[in-house]
């Protein structure tokens, strides 16, 4: 089928035209692609040509969307990635995206907009009471598995100060403490959050001895 663009309209969006077709359709679109694809008002497109304006413009709002996640907060490859898969089902497009995702990445790379320490460290932060465990472990399910030298220097080697903080957020008195049924359950909800059970033995002893 051939079709024709009927017009190529400025959007309100910064640099971005709507290319309009004569079925009714349109597509937002890169200004800058326009003269790369070399496309113009009353020119006939046939279906190779359509594809290839598909492919670019669904490149152009990935990229967008990625750059906007980016500058939300810190990402590595395979949370973009899983983002961008995300964006792409909803676009219920017919064209494949599995290249037009990597391109992205990689041009993402490239600019060194995809860097692993400043995730790690917006990650940390974002999860500063998590137990250094807990920490770990999330990371690796984000594709991320550092060095314990690394983790030494950016992680507390124990979470004792953290349980403490703990304690008093919750307003545990250390002489609730005492009742042994009442600590086995402390310490139960402390493991449970990944804490390590000598770490918090250390933490409620520690507590005990305030009072």
């Amino acid at each position: 089928m051939i079709l024709t663009l009927t017009n190529i309209k400025t959007s309100r969006v910064s640099n971005r035209v709507n290319l309009i077709f004569s079925d009714g359709s349109y597509l937002p679109f890169f200004i800058d692609d326009v003269i790369k694809l070399s496309l113009a008002k009353n020119q006939s497109v046939d279906t190779e040509k359509l594809d290839l304006i598909k492919q670019t413009s669904l490149k152009y709002l990935g990229r967008e969307y990625a750059l906007r996640q980016i500058a939300i907060s810190p990402k590595t490859s395979k949370i973009l990635i899983q983002k961008l898969k995300l964006f792409f089902q909803k676009k219920r497009t017919d064209i494949s995206t599995q290249n037009i995702i990597d391109e992205i990445i990689s041009e993402l790379e490239s600019k060194k907009l995809l860097n692993q320490d400043d995730f790690v460290s917006y990650f940390i932060n974002k999860n500063h009471h998590r137990s250094r465990t807990e920490i770990i472990f999330r990371l690796h399910r984000q594709g991320i598995d550092l060095s314990p030298q690394f983790l030494d220097k950016i992680l507390p080697q124990n979470d004792s100060d953290l349980i403490k903080k703990f304690l008093i957020k919750k307003k545990i008195d250390p002489k609730d403490l005492k009742n042994f049924n009442y600590r086995q359950k402390i310490m139960a909800s402390l493991f449970r959050r990944g804490f390590n059970i000598d770490n918090i033995r250390a933490a409620i002893d520690d507590s005990l001895k305030l009072k």
